[in-house]
């Protein structure tokens, strides 16, 4: 008999209005691609691991430097409000930053023929930021919350809610950066952007880590040069409210963090960059990229081209305590991105190395190929993808962008080193409304469908389909 729990309780951070549906990950986990990332409305807006460097964002879509910037009239006026009404007190004080950002889903999925998980939650984040003491010390905070308004009997397996189908409330942000010698060093529980580490923000609750990074000072879209030192002792799983280490998320027992380094080089639609991951006796990971956009375009910007090629490496390092060690595998892709009037079309191609499935439970998924619910990760599987997006504001509706993307994957069926997730192909649907002015400045609504189907006799039903919406809405408090 299915269990259905209803919830009464909104949260202080929920905008009732709001209803969003997100899905469950299919089981034996298909990792899901960056489809959090704006829709692009050129070539030059597409999304490149490399090409948004490192950072260490207070917001998961804080300092994109792809895609146009959404402008937050309300807290622009309101830090200029502070500075002209107390322009003695403290900066410290004075510059004080408090946000809700509110977050409502409403999720179903058909897993092939097993479960049906069902989740119509509610809560987000509330957010608090201080000036700089002397030009040198900032506290930084993000308490989030995610609340069932109802929940059957798998809901916990939508990623929204625990693994029991309960309420998360957790401090996954806690803080202190510190300014010095152009240099900015974070020390706490923090988000952190990377191309293997990342918020994967396509749930209630963004993945967050501990630890200490260190990045230049001063960091935006004119940055040449980005270089990225850390060592990270835990992460925050998106389903949990607790840390737990970095090895633990491999299933290895030791606690073991994760050290990690990169560099990036940007200039003239040129992105070229590398990091690497290695986490003691379990396994390390280095990613490479080369991003460029071709040097021609008209006064508006048509049409334009966009290029670019990356690998990730994956290898079981030191006493090799991950399960089926030792192994040494890859997944490596390349892409072209056409942009005409608003349409931007992409094509893409990946392939994974046959000695095991690509590792990645820290992030969201670094390959062109990637998609909303598998990014063809397992092993041994060749894939490509092809998408098709329009901006229309070219028809005077600002803010509104739909994408479509299909792609397939191949290989040989081996239910050791991919569980026999070889064959198969997805279709995802998305369509965006994000206003960037107005009164509704500050709401984003998505509404998603994916069908992944799987060719494996061994399943109930070869396809497993979701459908989501998602509105989130932010409000400046202070």
């Amino acid at each position: 008999m299915m269990r259905h729990r209803w919830g009464l309780s909104l949260g202080v951070l929920t905008v009732p209005a709001f209803v969003v549906f997100i899905a469950a990950e299919p089981p034996r986990a298909a990792a899901q691609g960056a489809h959090d990332y704006p829709i692009p409305s050129s070539a030059g807006e597409a999304f490149s691991p490399i090409r948004e460097g490192f950072t260490v964002p207070l917001h998961p879509r804080d300092d994109l430097r792809g895609p146009m910037q959404v402008p937050v009239a309300r807290e622009t006026g309101l830090a200029m409000e502070r500075q002209e009404r107390w322009p003695a007190m403290p900066v410290f004080f004075r510059d004080t930053a408090l946000r809700a950002d509110s977050r409502t889903y409403w999720f179903d999925e058909h897993d092939f023929g097993y479960d049906e998980p069902q989740a119509f939650t509610t809560g987000g984040s509330l957010s608090y930021e201080s000036g700089y003491l002397a030009d040198f010390f900032q506290l930084r905070s993000v308490l989030y919350t995610t609340q069932p308004l109802y929940a059957n009997a798998d809901a916990g397996q939508s990623l929204n809610l625990s693994p029991d189908g309960d309420e998360i409330t957790t401090l996954g942000q806690l803080n202190g950066r510190f300014r010095f010698a152009g240099q900015q060093l974070t020390v706490g529980r923090q988000l952190v952007r990377t191309p293997y580490i990342n918020p994967y923000d396509s749930r209630m609750i963004p993945l967050t880590f501990e630890g200490i990074v260190l990045v230049p000072d001063r960091q935006g879209p004119d940055t040449t040069f980005d270089y990225f030192a850390s060592y990270l002792t835990q992460y925050k799983p998106r389903d949990e409210s607790d840390f737990e280490s970095f090895s633990n998320g491999l299933g290895v027992a030791q606690n073991e963090g994760v050290l990690v380094t990169g560099a990036s080089y940007h200039k003239d639609g040129f992105n070229i960059g590398a990091s690497n991951y290695w986490i003691e006796d379990t396994l390390n990971t280095a990613y490479g990229e080369i991003d460029y956009a071709l040097p021609f375009g008209g006064p508006g910007g048509d049409p334009r081209i966009r290029i670019g090629a990356n690998i990730l490496d994956q290898r079981t390092v030191g006493a090799e305590l991950i399960a089926g060690a030792p192994y040494n595998t890859y997944q490596a892709s390349a892409r072209v991105v056409a942009s005409y009037r608003g349409f931007v079309f992409t094509g893409a191609v990946s392939q994974v190395g046959d000695e095991a499935s690509i590792q990645k439970p820290f992030g969201f998924s670094s390959s062109y190929a990637a998609m909303m619910v598998t990014n063809f990760e397992q092993a041994g599987v060749d894939a490509y993808l092809v998408s098709l997006s329009y901006d229309f504001a070219e028809l005077g509706l600002e803010g509104l962008k739909f994408m479509a993307a299909w792609g397939q994957g191949w290989g040989r069926n081996d239910p050791v080193t991919n569980g026999d997730f070889a064959n198969q192909e997805e279709l995802d649907l998305r369509l965006v409304y994000e206003p960037l002015g107005g009164r509704l400045q500050g709401l984003r609504v998505e509404v998603e469908y994916i069908d992944w189907t799987v060719f494996d006799d061994a399943l109930p039903s070869d396809e497993l389909s979701q459908f989501r919406t998602i509105v989130n809405y932010t409000v400046p408090l202070l």
